[in-house]
């Protein structure tokens, strides 16, 4: 394996086809893991379904929901990310998830039973402290379960989460915030009588407790490529020295993968009930249904061509998927906002989920192409902080301040979201293209 600056991995690392562990248990750890993934997003995305009867209960403002949704969430879950990373790299991996997931879903149902603004912006906190665990533990995990060759197959399955969590967050959580509805008023016990949006953080955070048992069976995997070197904090500090240029390129494009999928996300139901007329039901049900089938297939396909590029030319065959996949995006992103009928924007917005989920599972095999084992929870903890503060932060507002003060219409909304996602998909592509080439002339 190729490594950037004078981090070479040993040459006994494994490169083999086989798997370190067998197939079988090395992809059911995958299935499980996945398993986890999705239900963190559930937990994480079901808040925006319940935005009306949180507000109608606890009498709070549009600017305090955005605050549970962004900031409560985002800045705990970045902070902490670092540190966890850095845990990661030292302690038991399996452990850490499960202790991360129980608390992130006790924090879910906690939000259950908050009966205030402060108390439901803790509960927040200690879900963006949970999951804030998952990713750099899990990479890292897959990492040591799969040889270079089939990594990036695994690590594509395992993001799949990042769509069939959020398809299944618009599609499950509006069914099951209905169901709960018929049970508000209902009284439990130390609680009193709870409504049907407490119901509802009861209802998928509970069931999470049961995949983190599950996940306690898992075993932890061997470390494997580990560099010479050691892993303490000042060898944490020559390593970022002597790779920034190549990590930091990196992960600015991958803040734009980010900004992407959050614009998408925060702002294409907006678009369709906006400029079309349709209701939150039926963009929720469509946009999830495309989320998870052409983001799911485009993530399976991406891994596929990644693996059968890495065999061809080494480490580089992620980056090179990578990098032709934010090239893809820009027409589709260009033209979503401008198309005159629902179903053409429909057409673009499914082909653009799918480019999009081409490099979703790809960042941590690039990161690891040229990370040594005993440094990727830290380095898959900043990648995470990049994609949220650069995708959450800038996503959601360069849009609407596009809307509000460049087209000033509020039906531009297409038209800003094309020109913003568009753009980052041009950032990402050049990007990825320079930090491919810091890599070429190190190695």
């Amino acid at each position: 394996m190729t490594a950037v600056g004078n981090d070479a991995l040993p040459p006994e690392a494994p490169s083999s086809p086989r798997f370190a562990y067998g197939p079988v248990r090395a992809w059911a750890v995958v299935v499980v893991l996945l398993f986890a993934y999705a239900v963190s997003l559930i937990d994480r995305q079901v808040l925006s379904l319940l935005v009306q009867p949180i507000k109608a209960s606890l009498a709070i403002s549009d600017t305090q929901v955005s605050l549970l949704h962004g900031l409560a969430f985002a800045i705990f879950y970045t902070m902490f990310g670092i540190l966890i990373g850095r845990a990661v790299d030292t302690y038991n991996r399996r452990n850490i998830i499960v202790a991360g997931m129980t608390l992130w879903c006790m924090a879910t149902v906690a939000c259950g039973i908050s009966s205030s603004f402060a108390g439901l912006f803790i509960a927040r906190m200690f879900v963006g402290v949970g999951e804030a665990t998952l990713s750099p533990a899990a990479f890292s995990m897959i990492a040591d379960y799969f040889p270079p060759e089939r990594r990036a197959r695994a690590m594509s399955v395992f993001s799949t989460g990042v769509f069939v969590g959020s398809g299944l967050a618009l599609i499950l959580g509006g069914v099951a915030i209905e169901a709960t509805e018929r049970y508000a008023g209902t009284s439990v016990p130390l609680i009193g009588q709870v409504e049907g949006w407490q119901l509802a953080f009861f209802a998928v955070g509970a069931p999470g407790l049961l995949i983190a048992a599950l996940i306690a069976l898992v075993r932890e995997p061997a470390r494997m490529e580990v560099s010479a070197e050691g892993a303490g904090v000042a060898d944490s500090l020559a390593f970022f020295r002597r790779n920034g240029a190549a990590l930091g390129t990196m992960m600015l494009a991958f803040g734009a993968n980010g900004l992407i999928n959050f614009s998408l996300s925060g702002w294409a139901p907006t678009y369709f009930i906006r400029v079309y007329g349709w209701s939150a039901g039926q963009i929720g049900a469509i946009y999830g249904t495309l989320l998870l089938v052409c983001g799911t297939s485009g993530i399976m396909l991406g891994g596929w061509i990644a693996d059968r590029l890495v065999l061809r030319m080494g480490p580089r065959g992620a980056l090179v998927t990578m990098r032709w996949s934010a090239l893809l995006m820009i027409p589709s992103l260009a033209a979503f906002g401008f198309v005159s009928t629902p179903l053409t924007a429909l057409i673009a917005l499914g082909w653009s989920c799918f480019v999009l989920g081409l490099p979703t599972g790809l960042a941590p095999v690039a990161l690891y192409s040229i990370t040594p084992n005993q440094f990727r929870g830290q380095v898959t903890a900043c990648y995470l902080f990049a994609v949220t503060m650069i995708g959450m932060t800038l996503g959601s507002t360069l849009i609407a301040l596009c809307t509000d003060y460049l087209f000033r219409d509020e039906t531009a909304v297409g038209r800003s979201l094309a020109l913003v996602a568009s753009c980052a998909a041009a950032v990402s592509f050049v990007s990825l293209t320079i930090s491919q080439r810091i890599q070429d002339r190190a190695s």
